[in-house]
């Protein structure tokens, strides 16, 4: 697991900004305030990895995201062209301390180039030293190319859930998959992962009709020899037991589909997921964070970009809950306000939260004093 990630001179974080992680960590708060900036700092070294087997090149334009030039990561505020670092502490023996220092790589714009690499305090890139007379230079080389292999691990397997997900479609054509992401960010593998997870098809049933409040889901042409997939769905309450295509019921089951299977398909690693409660009912989204909670007590890190208070909120109900194995301070809340800045709010064991700051899901309170005051104004007969 991931324990704490540092970021300096990356997008809006200029100075090194601190994270310390837990198990389930949450990002909230006002739009454009650095959210996203802290997902994709994880979204950049895991492509990069995936792509290249190793982390001497920063991927800024790869299968998770797609960033731009090298120079669009830096911070704005910055006077000179100082290095991207990223530093991360594990709770695993081998890499459990790891600085990653990035450039621009002269050849190539759209791409970082590894400056600094320093593994359980352990220098991995070669260095010239000059003598104090600079008469002599002593080449002195690491073997950069074998850091230790639990480095790669904590990036690689990474479960990825983007905001604009894929919505329902009418087939899904079978084909392979990246294996450490298998569903693809917008859920365009979900079929063909369904598919080649057989022993999974009934919880992920069960879990799609727990959080939409019934119906069911059938996967079609898995045995047959044309090559596409395709979905029908069993609505609640449709008479007859009538199934439909999915791209005949709404947009809520397909969005929800790739989150379950990601969850449900991961064994080990870190699942991202952003806006979880897009095209749910507030009880969905309650259910959803269940499933999440869930995963999260079997040794998957989770990180949720969101704002709905029924996700947080379901975190919170689901860590007092005896039947699930996660307590309170297994979550990590992080609310970056209008004035970027960037308060971790602590859950306390009884699930509340003291250092309530402004803003922080307070809008319904502020909507229903507005609409008492005005209300008060109008006559009514």
């Amino acid at each position: 697991m991931i324990k704490q990630l540092k970021i300096e001179n990356f997008k809006c974080f200029d100075a090194e900004t601190t994270f310390d992680l837990s198990k389930v960590n949450l990002f909230v708060g006002y739009n454009g305030r650095g959210k996203s900036s802290v997902i994709q700092s994880f979204l950049l070294l895991c492509q990069s990895i995936c792509h290249y087997g190793k982390l001497h090149t920063l991927e800024v334009n790869g299968e998770y995201v797609q960033l731009g030039l090298f120079e669009d990561l830096l911070s704005a505020t910055r006077q000179t062209k100082s290095p991207i670092r990223f530093k991360i502490n594990t709770d695993q023996q081998e890499g459990h301390d790891v600085l990653l220092a990035y450039e621009e790589d002269s050849d190539a714009e759209r791409l970082g180039k590894l400056s600094e690499l320093n593994v359980d305090g352990m220098e991995y890139l070669g260095k010239t030293v000059s003598s104090l007379d600079g008469t002599k230079t002593l080449q002195v080389t690491f073997e950069s190319d074998r850091y230790p292999e639990g480095v790669n691990d904590i990036l690689k397997k990474c479960g990825y859930v983007a905001a604009d997900r894929r919505g329902p479609v009418l087939y899904e054509e079978k084909r392979d998959s990246n294996p450490n992401n298998p569903v693809g960010k917008n859920g365009e593998n979900v079929l063909n992962s369904i598919a080649k997870k057989k022993e999974l098809q009934k919880e992920i049933n069960h879990w799609v009709g727990y959080i939409m409040d019934g119906g069911g889901l059938a996967l079609q042409g898995e045995k047959k020899d044309s090559a596409v997939l395709s979905l029908n769905m069993e609505m609640p309450n449709s008479k007859n037991k009538r199934s439909f295509k999915s791209i005949n019921c709404g947009f809520g089951y397909s969005y929800v589909l790739s989150i379950v299977v990601n969850a449900l398909t991961m064994e080990k690693g870190t699942l991202i997921v952003e806006n979880p409660e897009a095209h749910l009912h507030p009880a969905a989204q309650l259910r959803l964070a269940e499933l999440l909670a869930r995963v999260s007590s079997k040794g998957i890190q989770i990180f949720i970009e969101t704002h709905s208070e029924h996700i947080v909120n379901g975190f919170r109900i689901y860590a007092l809950r005896d039947d699930i194995e996660r307590g309170c301070d297994d979550i990590s809340i992080y609310y970056f306000d209008e004035n970027y800045g960037i308060n971790p709010l602590k859950v306390e064991r009884n699930g509340r939260i003291k250092n309530w700051p402004k803003g922080f899901f307070d809008q319904f309170e502020w909507e229903m004093t507005e609409i008492i005051k005005l209300g008060s104004k109008i006559k009514t007969q």
